[in-house]
């Protein structure tokens, strides 16, 4: 029973393969199976990230019909889009036309996707006001500022008990303040933090606790003159001692605030890595509190997407590949799991090729398949402001994903239609879908608040 390499062209129904690459790379509860359906076999054809086998002794024969003369044909393969090697002109970009919305009922149900992102965009709007308002007070030594503050992560937490998911929030917004990137990293952190809080199964008044530590966790980066550390800059020898710093600082900054020590923890060692090599104090595994170990995850992530210097970032898939490389050594690796199980093989606010050679950008996640998620499609024909919403599980089962893009790589009409500001944004969204219906969830591990 041996596995010799299967060219995509020849995966079929009744095929035994088996996928060789990182878990996280496809949505199968094994990496050997025989594909069974139609639904298995496009999966398996979407795939781009790991190597394909099969094994011929536990395949199906090829299937075969008769034709009208009585001889035996065998049955065609339908051969799978081939991925396109070069990105397009911008002048000859694909279109996406209307089959979407050739139906009253397809209209109405895109219409429904598009007030749902744009509730959700309205509400996010509100709590990044918050959250400017908050940091901005208690940064001034107001104590209203942490009325706001705890105001805002019990809001998220609400979303989230009600089985919420992240989103991407598209900010038709351009016209930015000074130092506004500060407050979307911060609300992206404490966002993502609260989620693999959720993930790791913690109780309700810790992943509060984790919220409030990781919307406070750069505080420290603000000098006295308000100004904000400008990463990825040269900087001199002072500006580089005033970043290592920018933990320690933080927590002084609010701890007469009267905030948890956990959240001081957070905000003081969200730079420390497992093995020593973080800042400013290079602790290590045991000395490190829980919630550090989940914000450092977040914020490692959100860095990676969002770099100062664009050409830098990376996709959310890059991102998550590069921390799960550096788990129980740099990263926890409870953290690290929680947040692929959460974001999925494409998270929120990827830019993918379709397998129709169409561009999109994931607007949310599936919580019962992550592979299928929803997607806002680029359509140079229809204002973004009524984009097409395509939810892939429910909607178009013949679609798959191809690939996903960097945002250098993606053509810049296409970049300007899907993300115009260039900084991705997380939300949370009340999907209506369980998330104990994601088959094959492993149950969380129950960690310790104490530092392990």
């Amino acid at each position: 029973m041996a596995f010799y390499p299967a060219a995509r062209e020849d995966l079929r129904i009744g095929l035994y393969i088996k996928l060789s690459g990182n878990w996280f790379t496809h949505p199968f509860p094994t990496n050997s199976f025989k594909i069974k359906d139609q639904k298995e076999l496009a999966t398996v054809q979407a795939l781009r990230n790991c190597k394909i086998l099969y094994d011929p002794d536990r395949s199906d024969p090829l299937p075969s019909e008769e034709v009208e003369d009585g001889s035996i044909e065998e049955v065609q393969v339908v051969d799978s889009p081939s991925i396109v090697q070069e990105m397009p002109d911008s002048q000859d970009l694909p279109i996406v036309l209307s089959p979407y919305l050739d139906s009253p009922e397809k209209f109405r149900a895109n219409q429904a996707r598009l007030n749902k992102l744009k509730e959700a965009e309205k509400s996010y709007k509100e709590v990044l006001k918050q959250n400017k308002d908050s940091i901005r007070e208690i940064k001034a030594g107001y104590a209203k500022g942490v009325r706001k503050a705890e105001s805002l992560v019990n809001t998220l937490a609400k979303i989230l008990d009600e089985n919420g998911t992240l989103i991407s929030i598209l900010n038709f917004n351009t016209n930015q303040e000074m130092g506004d990137d500060f407050y979307y990293h911060s609300l992206n952190v404490c966002m993502l933090s609260m989620v693999l809080g959720q993930g790791l199964d913690l109780p309700d008044e810790t992943i509060k606790m984790l919220g409030i530590g990781a919307l406070f966790h750069d505080i420290g980066e603000l000098d006295g003159a308000g100004m904000f550390i400008k990463k990825g800059a040269k900087m001199n020898k002072q500006e580089l001692l005033f970043l290592r710093n920018h933990p320690k600082n933080g927590r002084k900054m609010i701890g007469g605030f009267g905030f948890p020590e956990p959240s001081l923890e957070a905000i003081a060692q969200h730079h420390e890595r497992l093995n020593g090599s973080g800042y400013p104090d290079g602790l290590k595994e045991s000395a490190i509190h829980l919630l550090s170990k989940i914000v450092m995850v977040a914020d490692t992530y959100d860095e990676l997407c969002n770099n100062s210097q664009f050409e830098k970032s990376l996709t959310p898939h890059e991102a998550i590949c590069q921390i799960y490389a550096k788990r129980g050594d740099e990263f926890w690796e409870e953290a690290v799991i929680a947040l692929i199980q959460n974001l999925g093989v494409y998270p929120p606010s990827s830019i993918v090729e379709l397998s129709n050679g169409s561009f999109g950008m994931v607007t949310s996640i599936n919580l019962v398949d992550r592979m299928r998620p929803t997607i806002m499609l680029y359509n140079q024909d229809i204002p973004r402001e009524e984009a097409i919403i395509v939810d892939l599980y429910q909607q178009e089962p013949t679609l798959s994903l191809k690939q996903s893009l960097r945002p250098m790589d993606v053509p810049r009409k296409v970049w300007k239609y899907l993300n115009p500001r260039g900084m991705i944004s997380y939300f949370a969204c009340n999907t209506g879908v369980s998330p104990m219906a994601t088959p094959g969830a492993a149950p969380a591990p129950q960690p310790s608040l104490a530092p392990a």
